[in-house]
């Protein structure tokens, strides 16, 4: 049983660690996003102003904010102060309540997360409305339409969110990194993407793919 778990917690919470910065080029008319890989979970990188546009009642009233990074994943592990296997193997075999993580970055995300991989992307205009409309349904609103701010972040201006929908292994923080990416244009992979690695691989065979599209 305990081989089991571990491999669980390598498939789902482990990523490549890679170092490095990509891009592809992007469209005349395109916007940047940015997925940046922290290991255990992927996150989504988006300027703020697109952000304000159609999310509402984010806590950043800072005007140097210039970016936004969205994650999304059980709510006591991810708030936890410390790691906790306990939480860990509780979160991946049993469906948890979930939580958003929202940070507002005043970097770019190659810089603000140098130590990590980030990679880039450009989108239309359409596509990463829908993008953030799909982060928008992600949170979950009060009866007044507010956000529930569960609490501070994990590092700089960050805040915790109540989320919609349970994690578990086959519902976690990557797969639901993927399905935001999805609605950025990013094909559908044929496995579930259950660690960062796995989204990370996609949105680079996106970036071969509109880099040379007779592929």
């Amino acid at each position: 049983m305990k081989q089991i778990v571990l491999i669980l917690l390598l498939l789902a919470l482990l990523g490549c660690g890679a170092k490095t910065v990509a891009s592809h080029t992007p469209e005349p008319d395109s916007i940047e996003i940015y997925v940046v890989d922290h290991g255990m979970h992927a996150g989504i990188v988006i300027d703020a102003k697109s952000v304000a546009n159609v999310i509402d009642g984010l806590a950043f009233d800072d005007k140097a904010i210039r970016f936004i990074e969205f994650g999304w994943g059980d709510q006591a592990f991810y708030q936890a102060e410390s790691f906790s296997l306990f939480l860990a193997i509780k979160a991946l075999l049993f469906p948890t309540d979930s939580v958003m993580h929202v940070a507002g970055l005043h970097y770019d995300p190659w810089v603000y997360f140098r130590r990590s991989e980030v990679l880039r992307i450009g989108i239309s205009p359409l596509r990463l409305n829908a993008l953030l409309s799909h982060i928008d349904r992600s949170f979950v609103r009060d009866k007044r339409g507010q956000l529930i701010d569960l609490g501070r972040g994990l590092y700089g201006k960050s805040r915790f969110y109540a989320a919609k929908g349970e994690y578990h292994l086959f519902n976690n923080c990557n797969t639901w990194a993927m399905s935001v990416l999805i609605q950025a244009g990013i094909p559908e992979p044929m496995m579930v993407t259950l660690g960062a690695s796995s989204v990370m691989r996609q949105v680079r065979s996106y970036q071969d793919q509109a880099a040379d599209p007779v592929k």
